[in-house]
């Protein structure tokens, strides 16, 4: 089985995406917050919809959905034993 994993850079792109499409901005999101959109972009990879996490269009600053995607320097991919 394979485990995908946000890395720094991957926390660091999200940061920066949030920065430019949340309405709140990056500076309105802790450390916890952060990596609970990770959380939400690894779930999307394993299940086969890749890296990716959405900004609602109530909360982006646009006012549409923004689908926020982390390049493949954003995260690991570990390959776990099935014993």
């Amino acid at each position: 089985m394979k485990v995908s994993n946000i890395n720094t850079n991957g926390i660091n792109q999200i940061t920066a995406a949030l920065g430019l499409s949340h309405k709140l901005g990056q500076y309105h999101f802790t450390d916890a917050m952060l990596n609970a959109w990770a959380s939400e972009a690894e779930e999307s990879f394993d299940n086969g919809n890749g890296m990716c996490f959405e900004i609602k269009s109530w909360d982006s600053a646009t006012g549409h959905t923004e689908v926020v995607i982390i390049t493949a320097d954003g995260y690991d991919i570990e390959t776990l034993n099935d014993e």
